[in-house]
């Protein structure tokens, strides 16, 4: 790599590309990262780098583009001039976390963004597996990004619909911040809240101090990038869904290559990338009572034990991970999850033994039982009789 960024080969022509991101985020040094794994030891790439948004503007763009360019990566906050420029070229380009009405009908285009439902999913799920709320709630970005409705629309359908939504404002950090805790005030405790970021998601936890509302004992936040210079400077730290950064610039790489050297269509294509992990700090730390999960879990077992349910079943019907469903019972019960669906079973073999005729043939399937010798085996060792002799009453 050259003074200004530029990384070439001796050989062939080198491709003459640009690649504009926010390199003081992490998400944008992880995208870099997923670039340069594309272009291995040997690119033959001339590669340009800009690195902040003051730097990627509409003049630096068509400098470059007079200067000529083979292809463009550009993972910029939104700048209509500088996409209306990008629209009027025709290398082949990569626009990431955009997908701008200016571009709109260009050709030689591939737009990267987050996937939002799996976003919101990992959200969903994660507020599941840890506590029973009695409300959630979705704070939006404060100028209303199209990122932002987009999450809130995923995450309000994932949660199944009852989600209450801190509008964008647009207003200034002081207005902002006392509509902030006023909406806070309201939301009934304990509740789950997913920010639009992270950046965001700080905010509320600052909202939350200033209103004496505890994190994460009567809020739980979540934020939405893995930025640890957010997530790890406010206290408790941030718990955030991380994208897969570099899977994105991974791709952008890959797809750009074959574009700038004409092997592939020329339309316009649009991908979604999804999460790489969720990354657990103190602001998701809260736990319900064990026996919340307990309570219902016996209910659907004495409801479905005889469908032949299982405990992953169990775990997946509540909404929480088998593990934790596994740890509320260690911590409470005297049996497993497993073997209160057996003795559920049991009872009802028992049942239609003494107060029905069901034949004893049927009995089997008709108690969740797959295999008859199984049932008739462990009937005997519960009940120290076979099935037969215990209809007869001995």
């Amino acid at each position: 790599m050259n003074r200004g960024g530029r990384y070439q080969k001796t050989g062939r022509r080198p491709l003459k590309v640009m690649v504009a991101m926010l390199l003081s985020e992490p998400s944008g040094q992880r995208k870099l990262a997923g670039v340069f794994s594309h272009l291995g030891a040997n690119p033959d790439w001339d590669l340009k780098i800009l690195r902040t948004q003051s730097e990627i503007t509409a003049e630096t763009l068509r400098a470059a583009a007079a200067d000529g360019l083979d292809g463009i990566i550009l993972s910029v906050r939104y700048d209509k001039d500088l996409f209306s420029v990008l629209s009027r070229l025709n290398c082949p380009a990569v626009v990431m976390d955009n997908d701008p009405p200016e571009l709109r009908r260009r050709k030689n285009l591939i737009i990267i963004r987050n996937d939002s439902r799996e976003i919101a999913r990992a959200a969903a799920k994660l507020f599941k597996d840890i506590g029973t709320f009695k409300s959630t709630a979705f704070v939006h970005d404060r100028m209303g990004a199209d990122w932002s409705e987009m999450r809130a629309k995923a995450f309000t359908e994932e949660s199944g619909g009852n989600v209450k939504t801190y509008a964008s404002s647009g207003k200034n950090a002081e207005e902002d911040l006392a509509r902030l805790i006023g909406f806070l005030k309201g939301l009934d405790y304990p509740a789950a809240i997913l920010a639009a970021n992270d950046a965001r998601a700080a905010e509320v936890i600052v909202a939350a101090a200033d209103a004496d509302i505890e994190v994460p004992q009567k809020v739980s936040v979540l934020g939405i990038d893995n930025d640890p210079y957010v997530c790890d400077i406010v206290t408790p730290g941030i718990s955030s869904v991380e994208p897969d950064f570099f899977a994105e610039g991974k791709a952008a790489a890959e797809l750009l290559d074959p574009l700038m050297r004409g092997i592939h269509a020329k339309r316009a294509r649009r991908l979604v990338f999804g999460v790489k992990r969720v990354v657990l700090r103190g602001s998701t730390a809260y736990q319900p009572p064990a026996q919340n999960v307990i309570s219902q879990a016996k209910d659907y077992i004495a409801a479905h034990a005889t469908d032949g349910i299982t405990p992953g079943e169990v775990a997946k019907h509540l909404g929480v991970s088998r593990t934790l469903l596994d740890l509320r019972f260690r911590q409470t019960q005297s049996q497993t999850v497993g073997a209160l669906i057996t003795e559920t079973k049991l009872a009802e073999v028992s049942r239609l033994l003494k107060a029905t005729q069901t034949p004893i043939a049927s009995i089997p399937s008709l108690c969740g039982f797959r295999n008859a010798n199984a049932l008739k085996n462990l009937f005997k060792r519960r009940f120290g009789a076979s099935m037969r002799a215990f209809r007869n009453g001995a």
